[in-house]
C-alpha cells in the first residue's frame, strides 16, 4: 500500500510546512494554534509542539507561540514568505509542463519545495515569467527505446573543435557524406559514417574513456559507439545534436590537437 506523501517528510518538510502555513494565515489577518494546528493535520499535538520549539530556537517563531497562538518573528515572515512562493512557482510550474489540476500539482510541488536549489528555482521563475529555457545536455541515450531496432538516415556534420557562435565547418568535412546512419539493436547502438568514393581519409580515431581509439571500417563505412556521444537538447531546434571528439590522420599513430574536430549528428 502506498504510503500518504505526508508520513514520509522528514522534520524539517515538516517544520517549512508549519511555517508556510502559519504565513499564509498571518496574511489573511488570522492565527492558529499549536493544539488547532496538530489537529488540522491529524498529528499528535507532542509532536507539534515540538516543531514549534524547533521554530522558535530557529528565530522564526515567537516565544510566546510555545504557550498560546503561533505567531512569527520577522525572520519567519520573510522565511515564511520565501516557503510560499517556492510551492506556487512550483506548482504552477507542474501544471504548466503536465497539464496537472492544481490539487496534483501542489502534491509534487510540496515535496519538491525543500529540496530545489535556488539556481534551479530561478531557472522556473524566468521560465513562468518570459518563457526563458536552456540547452540541456546528458549522456547514455538509449537508441531502442526510442526508435527500437533497424538502421536510421540523420544529417552530420564535422567541425573545427571548440568553433562556436558561429561554427565553421572542418577541413575534412567535405570528404564524407553528410548523412549519418544510426544502427539500433537491442542491446546496443552505433553511428557510421560514410567517406565520398573519390576521397582518400586515412585514419580515422574517436576518444574512449580519455584514450584515442582507431574506428573500424566495416562496408565502407567508419564506425563509432554511441557511448562515445553527449547528446545536446535545444528548444529552438526540432532535433537533439549528438557531439564527439574525433580526428582523421594521414599516418598512423595517434592524433595531435590539430587533427581533432566535432562530429555532429542531428538526431530526430
Amino acid at each position: 500500500m502506498a504510503k500518504n506523501i505526508d508520513d514520509e517528510k522528514t522534520q524539517r518538510e515538516r517544520e517549512e510546512d508549519l511555517l508556510e502555513f502559519i504565513y499564509s494565515l498571518w496574511r489573511q489577518e488570522k492565527e492558529i494554534s499549536v493544539t488547532e494546528y496538530a489537529m488540522e493535520k491529524g498529528m499528535y499535538e507532542r509532536k507539534a509542539a515540538a516543531m514549534v520549539n524547533s521554530l522558535v530556537k530557529q528565530g522564526y517563531l515567537d516565544p510566546s507561540s510555545k504557550k498560546g497562538m503561533l505567531k512569527l518573528t520577522e525572520k519567519g515572515q520573510v522565511k515564511g514568505l520565501d516557503i510560499l512562493a517556492r510551492h506556487e512557482k512550483l506548482t504552477q510550474f507542474m501544471q504548466m509542463i503536465s497539464g496537472m489540476d492544481r490539487e496534483e500539482a501542489q502534491e509534487d510541488a510540496c515535496r519538491l519545495e525543500h529540496y530545489i536549489s535556488p539556481k534551479a528555482l530561478k531557472g522556473i521563475d524566468n521560465f513562468l515569467m518570459f518563457g526563458d529555457v536552456y540547452d540541456r545536455k546528458y549522456e547514455g541515450m538509449d537508441f531502442y527505446a526510442v526508435y527500437g531496432e533497424g538502421e536510421f538516415e540523420m544529417v552530420m556534420g564535422i567541425y573545427e573543435l571548440e568553433r562556436r557562435n558561429p561554427r565553421f565547418f572542418s577541413v575534412n568535412h567535405d570528404k564524407f557524406q553528410q548523412t549519418a546512419i544510426l544502427r539500433v539493436e537491442k542491446k546496443k547502438s552505433w553511428f557510421y559514417i560514410q567517406p565520398k568514393e573519390h576521397d582518400e581519409i586515412g585514419h580515422v580515431w574517436y576518444r574512449e574513456y580519455g584514450k584515442w581509439v582507431k574506428a573500424p571500417k566495416e562496408d565502407g563505412r567508419y564506425r563509432f559507439p554511441d557511448g562515445i556521444f553527449s547528446y545536446m537538447a535545444n528548444p529552438k531546434v526540432p532535433f537533439t545534436e549528438a557531439e564527439a571528439v574525433v580526428a582523421i590522420t594521414e599516418f598512423d599513430g595517434e592524433p595531435i590537437i590539430i587533427e581533432c574536430c566535432e562530429l555532429n549528428i542531428h538526431i530526430r
